[in-house]
């Protein structure tokens, strides 16, 4: 098998779903665009790390251990003064691969941490004030490669994690389109 095989199979599989996050995320370009961001990923992070607890962990990632960032994202909400989101539908992580699949979007999103990063400081939060998940997922690249060094272990064909991993996108998408920058109101 090509090293690299599951890891393209699953970008190909998302690719859609990618762009349409990446659309609806799109640019912080203002203090309410970071708002209405923070509150969508807020509910979908949450949501996922909540449903990976009772996942089976696949033998490939032993050792290895995911980034959580409900804390942090818990702490960016209380410094903006937003409630903490309703709990989102996640796909159902029945087996070890589907398990895989939802982590290849989480882990994934590092990369785009980095460009959210910038554009979140250009609106004044930061790793200290409002933006501390974005700075610790900005800040986690090798994790990403040993994340998908591990990945390409799983058994060739993983149709599990195809479909967790484009689930997961789906919720993630939801997520994004449930917030908007005029609807977010802080905690009185």
């Amino acid at each position: 098998m090509h090293q690299s095989a599951n890891r393209s199979r699953l970008r190909d599989a998302t690719h859609s779903r990618h762009v349409i996050l990446d659309t609806l995320v799109g640019r912080i370009d203002s203090a309410a665009a970071y708002l209405a961001y923070l509150s969508g990923i807020a509910a979908f992070r949450i949501s996922a790390e909540q449903a990976l607890r009772a996942a089976p962990w696949p033998d490939i990632l032993q050792g290895w251990q995911p980034q959580h960032l409900t804390p942090l994202l818990m702490q960016d909400l209380a410094d903006l003064a937003l409630p903490p989101p309703p709990l989102i539908a996640m796909p159902p992580l029945e087996t070890a691969p589907a398990t895989a699949g939802m982590l290849y979007v989480l882990e994934g999103s590092s990369l785009g941490a980095r460009i959210l990063v910038r554009q979140a400081a250009d609106q004044g939060f930061t790793a200290t004030h409002g933006a501390r998940h974005l700075a610790a997922q900005a800040d986690r690249h090798s994790p990403w490669k040993d994340f998908v060094s591990r990945l390409d272990r799983l058994p060739a064909g993983s149709c599990a994690a195809d479909r967790a991993a484009m689930q997961t996108f789906d919720s993630a998408i939801l997520a994004m389109q449930s917030v908007a920058p005029s609807q977010i109101q802080k905690k009185p």
